[in-house]
């Protein structure tokens, strides 16, 4: 993909985004995507009684509308910004946000299957 068409996040990339995006480009979208989940959120567990993942990195639970909108818009993060340059991504924008929604629907469906459940703490999940 043309990287220079996905605009910089608005008040210039992180020195940890700079890194994830360079780790990320050696990659294909489906790898580059869980390396920059992985590297924002670090989930360990899920909840026992609800459908949402425990983030080491941010020490919150989250349901999958939050996680979807922190990795997607949340300007320290930008998802997309991160995995513009894998070896796979798609051409335009648009299409890049699609697949980049696509793979981390399919991270979080993973990771609800895959993670060991925890019943503490209690409190309830951003949803």
């Amino acid at each position: 993909m043309n990287a220079s068409r996905i605009p910089l996040p608005p008040n210039g990339p992180t020195p940890r985004q700079l890194s994830v995006r360079h780790r990320a480009s050696r990659l294909y979208l489906h790898g580059a995507v869980r390396l920059a989940a992985n590297s924002f959120f670090r989930f360990t567990h899920r909840a026992s009684r609800s459908d949402a993942l425990w983030s080491h990195s941010e020490r919150v639970w989250l349901g999958s509308k939050t996680f979807l909108n922190w990795a997607m818009c949340d300007t320290g993060i930008d998802m997309p910004w991160l995995v513009a340059n894998a070896a796979d991504a798609p051409d335009t924008e648009s299409k890049l946000q699609k697949a980049v929604r696509a793979e981390l629907v399919a991270y979080w469906a993973e990771q609800l299957d895959a993670l060991p459940r925890k019943s503490t703490p209690t409190w309830q999940p951003l949803p």
